[in-house]
């Protein structure tokens, strides 16, 4: 984005005036405001101050909507940098697997890489995919002052967890690492749990209803077959 004025005899093509120029999303745009008055019943001073205006207010125009774009690119694409299945489809969150300050041991987590201060959601016994993910976006909605509506919008994006089986085999088969089948353990809890209960409803034939109880059904099922195994 640049604003360049010209004095009278400082380009060859005989022009003086203003040149608003600005570059949006690779495309260059420019439009000029010439000192050269229409008609002598205009003075030169009004002129002058009327062209500068205009060229001003062209250039606000430019920057406001570079900066709108900017903001849908934001939220609508993932960063040009961002590393193979990462990405959550917007920019400032990635996907990520390993151990850090918080984490005793290597699991999944959600990244908000906002420049010098990255913050890591992880998805453990204290937090599954879901809440790691509320977790992930408020704090993203924050740092980057995202919009409240985006906000709820992204919330109800939940990735899915064979995004991080996915992410798993990239790391493991081209990036040189050997990472666990059970670090996508917690990923896939709240999974099992729902398959867990469709299965406790369908051999109750229907008779619990309440979550909580078709839940402990669940466990209960799972505890036994354990106990025989």
């Amino acid at each position: 984005m640049a604003i360049s004025f010209y004095e009278k005899g400082e380009l060859s093509s005989g022009f003086c005036g203003w040149r608003v120029v600005a570059t949006i999303r690779g495309k260059r745009y420019q439009k000029y405001f010439s000192l050269k008055r229409p008609n002598t019943r205009i003075s030169e001073e009004f002129w002058h101050k009327y062209q500068e205006t205009r060229a001003r207010y062209f250039e606000a125009r430019y920057m406001a909507r570079s900066a709108a774009i900017q903001y849908l690119d934001f939220i609508g694409k993932d960063h040009p940098a961002t590393l193979p299945y990462r990405g959550v489809g917007f920019h400032g969150i990635t996907l990520g697997i390993g151990r850090g300050k918080s984490a005793a041991q290597e699991t999944c987590y959600f990244s908000v890489n906002k420049r010098g201060a990255a913050t890591k959601f992880y998805i453990d016994e204290r937090a599954s995919l879901s809440q790691a993910w509320e977790q992930a976006v408020q704090h993203w909605g924050e740092v980057f002052d995202i919009r409240p509506k985006d906000i709820a919008k992204k919330l109800e994006q939940v990735p899915s967890p064979d995004q991080f089986k996915l992410l798993r085999k990239q790391l493991n088969n081209h990036e040189g690492c050997d990472y666990q089948a059970s670090v996508l353990h917690h990923v896939y809890a709240e999974q099992r749990s729902e398959l867990e209960k469709h299965k406790a409803m369908k051999t109750t034939r229907g008779e619990l209803k309440e979550d909580d109880l078709l839940a402990m059904y669940a466990n209960l099922e799972r505890q036994v077959s354990e106990f025989r195994n």
